[in-house]
């Protein structure tokens, strides 16, 4: 689902929210992504998109026009998220396309699996990809221009407080455009902060402290394997950080994100403690 602003004009209104019932603890659970897959599902006619059931067979939901499909999706089950965004691209083209997917984690039911957006955001609470996985639905395959976004009903009020709106962002201490730590650092921003007052769940929240938090900071990784910060749909901040490390045990080009999962960065650390 996306919110009524999703695809619009109004700054950061790219988000979508994947909402199920939970794996892991049997209750309603909500998790997000950004990126431009919840503006592309607006682009397209909806508002959000309701699965009900599973499917026989693997399939994966394409998306264009106002209209959904289910198409086979043998020959990408069992494939990891990069090789399914790939081998999607290449059916459907890369143009104003977003691809949702889930892994093989997913697929095996695995409880804490994530829904993965356009490669690297994921929809990560929950086990969200664990449900896709039971219903057989590997992915969303969805294509939307943003010359179909949204009209407002009042234009040049709507105008006014879009840019009211961005104002606060861009003269914001955190969030100005290439000077705020948000934009500068990314959500590693934060690294440092929350594991000085103890609030960092390590090693699956048995400890609130994670000592080599400063490696796997906004700021040593910018100094140190920062290749590219590209943005979401509609929003100056820019705050994603992708990573790379050439060689080496851990070579790896990806987004770096504070999971507040220390675990998850552990590749990261150790490529950013031994670069140079």
């Amino acid at each position: 689902m996306g919110g009524p602003l999703v695809g619009s004009d109004v700054t950061m209104s790219g988000p979508m929210a994947v909402v199920t019932k939970s794996p892991l603890t049997g209750t309603v659970t909500d998790a997000h992504h950004g990126g431009w897959s919840g503006a592309r599902l607006r682009w397209t006619g909806f508002d959000g998109l309701v699965f009900k059931g599973r499917a026989k067979k693997p399939v994966y939901a394409y998306i264009e026009g106002g209209k959904i499909s289910l198409k086979d999706a043998s020959k990408v089950w069992g494939k990891n998220v990069h090789d399914t965004v790939k081998m999607l691209m290449k059916e459907h083209g890369s143009k104003d396309l977003s691809v949702v997917t889930i892994g093989q984690a997913g697929e095996k039911l695995v409880r804490f699996a994530a829904i993965v957006n356009e490669n690297d955001r994921a929809s990560g609470r929950g086990g969200t990809g664990a449900v896709m996985g039971w219903k057989k639905l590997k992915a969303l395959v969805i294509k939307g221009n943003i010359r179909d976004k949204p009209k407002p009903a009042r234009p040049e009020e709507f105008k006014k407080a879009v840019a009211l709106g961005n104002t606060a962002i861009v003269k914001g201490a955190v969030t100005e455009p290439r000077k705020g730590g948000l934009s500068v650092f990314g959500t590693n921003v934060l690294m440092n902060i929350v594991n000085e007052i103890g609030a960092l769940p390590t090693r699956n929240a048995q400890m609130t402290q994670f000592e080599h938090a400063d490696i796997v900071s906004g700021e040593t990784i910018k100094e140190k394997i920062l290749v590219d910060d590209p943005t979401c749909h509609a929003c100056p901040v820019a705050c994603k950080k992708e990573v790379e490390v050439k060689e080496g045990n851990y070579k790896v080009h990806m987004e770096a994100r504070n999971t507040s999962r220390c675990g998850r960065s552990a590749p990261i650390a150790a490529a950013a403690a031994k670069k140079p």
